[in-house]
């Protein structure tokens, strides 16, 4: 499943490591201000990168849009940060998934794949 997508606001002219790691310093929008269609399109891309390289269980996919919100993948990041800043625990939460349940979802995927 494709969680609700999170766009990343900075504060400074860049998201840097400040922007990233200091609380207040970056605005959480979720989910992201895009048309609908695009939208829809972005977690379809996620869900392919996510699947063609091969990932198992969870992963992070990031992207970037044009003005036209015509999205782009950059990466998909296989072990996400967990902390209070985090993107993941954050697009859970937007999805209604509690971070004690999100640690369990990840640990039950872990199982499943070792079956």
């Amino acid at each position: 499943m494709a969680l609700p997508i999170l766009e990343l606001v900075p504060k400074n002219e860049f998201y840097n490591y400040e922007a990233k790691y200091t609380q207040g310093l970056t605005e959480f929008i979720i989910p992201a201000r895009m048309h609908p269609e695009k939208y829809k399109l972005a977690q379809r891309m996620a869900l392919i990168a996510h699947k063609v390289l091969g990932c198992v269980g969870f992963s992070r996919v990031d992207l970037v849009t044009d003005e036209e919100d015509n999205p782009y993948v950059l990466e998909v990041n296989t072990i996400p940060g967990m902390t209070d800043l985090s993107d993941l625990p954050a697009m859970a939460k937007a999805y209604g998934i509690e971070y004690e349940d999100l640690i369990e979802l990840m640990l039950l995927s872990a199982l499943k794949e070792k079956k």
